[in-house]
């Protein structure tokens, strides 16, 4: 792995290091810290290459719930195409609704995207459910019509190497070819898309660390009890 020439300036900071798995691809490993420094966790990470060797296999399930007044997970990644299966797991009803959306966490267009309810868990009968199938890349914005503090975020990749951060901020992309690629990160509280990054993927080299300009919010307490008015 070599430093990055001075003359790029990203917007994302990511520690990458890569462990060879074969003569044609690595593992790669990337932080991705917040403003100040710190981890920044449910942060997308996404890696385009033009080398050619095997893809990945597109993930096309993807199971969330909504429990104690949540999404969960709050940030998933799927390929176009897949099927989310969404849950309601609380004691009380929730909607749905999803759409593409911009920096700064709205929808691009508020006419269009999905919405559907969800009925509250019930002793004895079946768990309400339903499912959409997302086609477009980007991020889509979830959130429920009842809970305005309900959000969560499904971000449908272009690429096939795409991961979410965890509570350290990190991921690991597993066969990507050796040689040049391209590292984008997508955060729910970035205000502008965020430069691509340059890597070089192969070789030795220790984590290289660049600044951010993303400063996560903090997020809301689970619910333990009924919300008012149920």
């Amino acid at each position: 792995m070599h430093r990055l020439p001075s003359l790029f300036r990203p917007l994302l900071l990511a520690g990458i290091v890569a462990v060879p798995t074969a003569l044609w691809a690595a593992d790669v490993q990337i932080q991705v810290l917040d403003r100040s420094g710190k981890p920044l966790p449910e942060a997308v990470v996404l890696l385009d290459t033009q080398q050619p060797g095997p893809r990945p296999a597109p993930q096309l399930e993807q199971t969330i719930t909504q429990q104690q007044m949540r999404f969960q997970p709050q940030v998933s990644v799927v390929s176009p195409g897949a099927r989310v299966v969404f849950t309601n797991l609380d004691k009380w009803n929730h909607h749905v609704r999803g759409g593409l959306s911009g920096p700064g966490g709205v929808y691009l267009d508020p006419t269009q995207g999905f919405s559907f309810k969800l009925s509250a868990r019930r002793e004895g009968q079946p768990l309400a459910t339903a499912t959409q199938q997302l086609s477009q890349p980007g991020p889509y914005l979830l959130g429920c019509h009842l809970h305005g503090s309900m959000r969560g975020h499904v971000y449908v990749s272009d690429t096939p190497w795409a991961a979410v951060s965890d509570d350290k901020g990190q991921v690991v992309l597993a066969g990507v070819p050796d040689g040049p690629a391209r590292v984008r990160v997508w955060h729910v509280d970035q205000l502008v898309d965020g430069a691509p990054q340059a890597v070089q993927v192969g070789g030795a080299g220790g984590p290289v660390k660049l600044a951010t300009s993303i400063e996560a919010r903090a997020r809301k307490p689970l619910a333990e009890e009924r919300p008012p008015g149920y």
